[in-house]
């Protein structure tokens, strides 16, 4: 039996970055729970990858990213829809949190618009307001693009005017305050660090900086320290992390009007160089992200390089796994071109040359004191195969469940916590617990 004086909840989740927060929204607005508590280590919600300078703050569709499968694109498509809807929902609470900007995906040079011209065709019953764009349209909306750039060089881009551009952080803030409407008995528990998480009986002791949570069960959405606690209670040892941190470079001059995104390849879980509008500052263009193995879970947070050690160096078979990914001949070479980006004084000047593939008349003297740090992606490797697996991963254990959430976890963020809610009504034993048919109402209707 858990102790008397332990705080107990029948639902604990753990991570108030978007994923964690959309999870404690759904299950405030659409369950019958009685007592759910988040616990986020910060101070703030949304502080860590969710937070608006530390990714791309993109909505994804499937659209403009050219290294996604037809079936991924479908599927990415249906999440995004929730959080348009979402958005939409929010009405007045969401002005300053999201903005609609056109986007593309831009194609240079004669093999990579042939491969677009096919993509197209493959295409376009998903995304039918999706246009191809020649040179002439492309400088009428986005003039940068086209200008200084040699006049026989082919371009062509996928081009949509519902590009969303979404500050995930401050998203998650206003997901945490509207649950506390619906749920006024829910709880937020901000500067408590998850220290271990123990099964005893049939519950969950959550051990943490300020004390021990008694839990009937648990979501673990902590994005790269997911997989450290799976493993603390005995599950994901076939997995392994490749945490890669990066930068953004930040021109001082507008030089985009919207979403740039180049040709990207599907051998790499990375997003090739593109170029964003920087939310809530209109004058600048943001730049990146460059892919760099950090051996952390979290940036700026040098102790969490052990709980990398424990989460992905724990067994001799893990660091085999990911020295082979590491030195995968295709992904070697990128991830070292991507170590100069880090260098300072060379590394705007060797980015600079990168993004005039978007920008032909960018220099380094753009980039220069634009330099901003991204968060941690915690790309997976199967250890058996010593391979990269693509997007999210979830591990289901005995009425708990771990989330790993690469890119693009955010815009999954609503798809996923729907299902989430589904397992936990499935882990009590009860398929009233949460109101779907509700849910769908409000989101896919």
């Amino acid at each position: 039996m858990p102790n008397e004086a332990q705080k107990q909840v029948q639902v604990a989740i753990l991570g108030g970055g978007i994923t964690g927060s959309a999870i404690f929204y759904t299950l405030c607005h659409y369950s019958n729970l009685k007592s759910i508590a988040l616990i986020e280590k910060h101070a703030q919600i949304g502080h860590v990858n969710s937070r608006g300078d530390n990714n791309s703050q993109t909505l994804h569709f499937g659209d403009i990213e050219t290294n996604y499968s037809l079936e991924k694109a479908k599927k990415t498509k249906a999440a995004s829809e929730l959080v348009v809807k979402l958005l939409k929902n929010l009405g007045e609470k969401a002005k300053d949190i999201f903005a609609i900007r056109h986007k593309m995906a831009l194609a240079v040079g004669q093999a990579e618009t042939e491969q677009l011209r096919a993509r197209y065709q493959e295409f376009l019953p998903l995304f039918p307001e999706l246009k191809l764009y020649n040179r002439e349209q492309l400088a009428a909306v986005e003039p940068e693009i086209v200008k200084g750039r040699p006049v026989d060089e082919e371009l062509l881009a996928f081009y949509s005017d519902q590009g969303y551009v979404v500050d995930f952080g401050k998203l998650s803030q206003v997901l945490i305050k509207e649950a506390k409407q619906a749920k006024p008995q829910a709880e937020i528990l901000l500067n408590t660090e998850v220290i271990t998480i123990k099964k005893e009986a049939k519950h969950f002791i959550i051990t943490t900086n300020t004390g021990t949570i008694s839990a009937d069960t648990i979501v673990v959405a902590m994005c790269a320290h997911s997989l450290m606690f799976a493993k603390q209670l005995d599950y994901g040892h076939h997995l392994g992390i490749l945490p890669v941190g990066g930068n953004f470079f930040t021109a001082q001059r507008k030089v985009l009007n919207g979403k740039v995104y180049t040709m990207q390849s599907g051998k790499l879980p990375f997003a090739a160089v593109h170029g964003d509008p920087v939310l809530g500052n209109e004058t600048h263009s943001r730049f990146g992200p460059t892919s760099t193995i950090m051996p952390l879970l979290e940036r700026r947070q040098l102790k969490t390089f052990f709980e990398f050690i424990k989460s992905s160096a724990n067994t001799p078979r893990t660091f085999i796994a990911l020295l082979k990914v590491i030195f995968e001949r295709t992904l070697f070479p990128f991830l070292w071109q991507s170590l100069v980006y880090e260098l300072p004084y060379f590394g705007e000047r060797s980015f600079s040359r990168l993004a005039k593939k978007i920008v032909p008349t960018l220099t380094d003297k753009d980039l220069k004191n634009g330099k901003s740090k991204a968060g941690i992606r915690p790309q997976l490797i199967d250890v058996k195969t010593g391979k990269l697996l693509m997007g999210e991963t979830e591990i289901v254990g005995d009425k708990i469940l771990f989330q790993i959430t690469p890119s693009p976890g955010a815009t999954s963020c609503m798809a996923n916590a729907r299902d989430t809610a589904k397992k936990i009504a499935g882990f009590f034993g009860d398929a009233n617990m949460f109101d779907e048919a509700k849910f769908k109402t409000d989101f896919e209707q």
